[in-house]
């Protein structure tokens, strides 16, 4: 399935890549020696990137399922632990479905959040009380902030289909989780 999408995506490149050196250069091997080089490389950056946001989206959902969990758990207030059960539900899908788009790409699939994130967990499990809701809801706005403004980006010219269907689909969760979040300060 890698080899099939990279030799698709590597077609696609050294096609558009082709045509557009060809109305540029007088020697067709010239050309063509171009457009193998510039599909190349495109494919290599178009992959690395795509999979990098996956990766890092997959992590941040892993924390948010942590982080839900712990305030289902831990918060004094019914309405941030309820907040806290609505986002380990929504981001274990997430999650999966994440997975699912990375395990074609024939990578390790993260099974753990980030560092970063485990540092924020274990610095929010030593709260308690009002001090735990006012930190957990302002990580929540803030990483959510941050979520949609980089799901966003991979909705705009992003070349490969899928991930921008998927992004797109995930601003709506991520939008209503961070409204919520919002409403909780």
């Amino acid at each position: 399935m890698k080899l099939t999408t990279n030799l698709a995506i590597a077609a696609s490149a050294a096609a558009l890549t082709l045509s557009a050196t060809a109305q540029t250069s007088s020697n067709p091997r010239e050309a063509q020696n171009q457009s193998i080089v510039t599909a190349e490389a495109a494919r290599g950056t178009r992959n690395t990137q795509q999979i990098d946001f996956l990766m890092e989206a997959l992590r941040t959902s892993l924390a948010e399922v942590r982080m839900g969990e712990l305030a289902a758990q831990q918060s004094y207030d019914q309405p941030v632990r309820d907040y806290g059960t609505k986002l380990k539900s929504d981001h274990t899908a997430h999650a999966t479905e994440l997975e699912r788009l990375l395990k074609p790409l024939g990578v390790n699939i993260p099974t753990e959040p980030s560092a970063e994130a485990l540092s924020q967990l274990a610095a929010l499990q030593r709260l308690t009380g009002e001090e735990f809701d006012a930190a957990f809801v302002q990580m929540m706005i803030w990483s959510h902030t941050e979520a949609i403004e980089k799901y966003g980006a991979q909705t705009h010219a992003n070349p490969d289909r899928a991930l921008h269907d998927f992004a797109q689909s995930s601003l709506p969760m991520l939008r209503e989780h961070l409204a919520a979040a919002e409403a909780l300060r």
